[in-house]
């Protein structure tokens, strides 16, 4: 997998391929037992790699936090295992993730949401004045508003502070709204790294009609010089074809097949997914 400067790189398959693996491999929290890789042009087994991790920061699968401590006390254990004396970062960092308002809060953190939970993790991480921020699961267990604040938070990180992120989710819907770059894992390998832009060109749009009688309208539409097509269950066929719907429908009439539904279809990353995944399975 190649992730570049300035990528928000979606990192997907199924649970169990190897995704918080790979994390925790690039984070140093496991060791390879074959292989090898870099981070910032640094291979892993170059002693160099250790100063090269220290432009990384994680989220492994949830926050670590001291839950019975206050949001700034949490920061401040930071500063000092990282070593670092201008306390004024803890300030800047929680106004940078939306929670400015809890510098003087005796809040505890057991106390806090989710979503809060999830933006002083990245605080913690962002201490550190890291170039390549890991996330795995992010969006795990929040609200739709929840969410909508983590996403946005992470586009500004890139945006605005030029950080380089991966994101492990199975929330596939709204990693599209994230991501400029794919890679898909299945089985502890990459099958698949694909861009924004090659995506859309491999998405199929068309229209998905339920028949009567689906081998009668295979012929049909074969008659018709349609071929770029799917028979679905329950008598449903997809059509990638431009097509003209009422010649279509006027073609299966006249052979007794009738339509009982059409719809417009546009695949998405969950289809592509499930394709890719499922090809990779009977492979």
């Amino acid at each position: 997998m190649v992730i570049n400067k300035g990528d928000i790189y979606g990192f997907i398959g199924e649970n169990g391929a190897g995704k918080t693996t790979v994390i925790r491999l690039i984070t140093a929290l496991a060791n390879p037992t074959s292989g090898d890789y870099e981070i910032f042009g640094v291979p892993n087994n170059d002693p160099k790699v250790y100063d090269a991790r220290k432009k990384v920061s994680a989220i492994v699968e949830s926050p670590s936090l001291y839950l019975n401590m206050t949001a700034y006390n949490n920061l401040l254990v930071q500063c000092k295992l990282l070593g670092i004396k201008d306390l004024s970062e803890i300030n800047k960092v929680l106004d940078v993730v939306g929670l400015s308002y809890l510098v003087n809060n005796k809040k505890k953190v057991k106390h806090f949401s989710l979503g809060m939970k999830q933006r002083l993790g990245l605080a913690i991480a962002l201490l550190g004045k890291p170039e390549f921020i890991l996330l795995d699961e992010p969006m795990n267990g929040l609200d739709p508003e929840g969410i909508v604040d983590i996403r946005n938070l992470i586009l500004q990180l890139n945006k605005e502070h030029n950080i380089t992120f991966l994101i492990s989710s199975h929330i596939l819907g709204e990693l599209s709204k994230l991501v400029n770059k794919y890679g898909f894992i299945s089985r502890g390998k990459l099958i698949k790294e694909i861009t924004v832009e090659e995506l859309e060109k491999e998405i199929k749009h068309g229209v998905e009609l339920v028949v009567s009688n689906v081998e009668k309208a295979i012929n049909v539409f074969k008659s018709l010089n349609i071929t770029s097509l799917d028979s679905m269950n329950n008598n449903t066929i997809r059509i990638y074809d431009d097509i003209d719907i009422t010649s279509i429908i006027t073609s299966l009439d006249k052979e007794n097949i009738q339509v009982k539904s059409i719809a417009k279809i546009d695949e998405n990353i969950e289809d592509y997914y499930l394709k890719l995944i499922g090809g990779n399975r009977n492979a």
